[in-house]
């Protein structure tokens, strides 16, 4: 497996990545094919890391397939320049195996390289494996958003998490 900063010729396998990922869980709030029906949603986000010196994204790729991706994004504003928010995703076939790990060494090493001193996550309260994985990682529980997101019919809480980099 090979973690790497994504590129442009990405672009299709990322998109495709983030489909699989709504197919496969209900936790990250996109429905499956909800990010389709938004056009080129997806891809102009996409585009917009690319053309930034303050954010991107890591995939995790083996036989040139793509298994999960981290982001990291940072305000243009000087005052948060120190803070980027981070997103996170791995195929359920790759899970457990190291690969979540792999992509956070990586962005921690990015981060602290360009004097970002904190990472930021938002998840859901009731994803507790993802909780504990952040907790072993050194992320700390900061607050709670009650009731920010709906699934069907049920309003769920989600959980600030952050880590202060050395």
């Amino acid at each position: 497996m090979k973690i790497r900063e994504i590129v442009q010729s990405d672009r299709e396998a990322y998109k495709n990545l983030r489909s699989a990922l709504d197919t496969e869980s209900t936790m990250w709030g996109a429905e499956p094919g909800e990010r389709e029906n938004l056009g080129d949603y997806a891809g102009c986000q996409f585009d917009a890391v690319l053309d930034s010196t303050i954010n991107t994204i890591f995939v995790a790729e083996y036989n040139k397939e793509l298994l999960g991706f981290l982001s990291l994004e940072t305000s243009e504003w000087k005052s948060l320049l120190c803070t980027a928010e981070l997103m996170v995703g791995v195929l359920s076939s790759h899970q457990r195996k190291g690969v979540s790990s792999k992509l956070f060494e990586f962005s921690e090493l990015w981060a602290s390289n360009r004097g970002i001193h904190r990472i930021e996550l938002l998840v859901l309260a009731k994803n507790v494996s993802a909780i504990g994985l952040y907790q072993k990682l050194g992320y700390i529980q900061e607050g709670i958003r009650k009731e920010s997101s709906r699934m069907g019919n049920h309003f769920l809480d989600e959980i600030y998490m952050a880590k202060l980099l050395g």
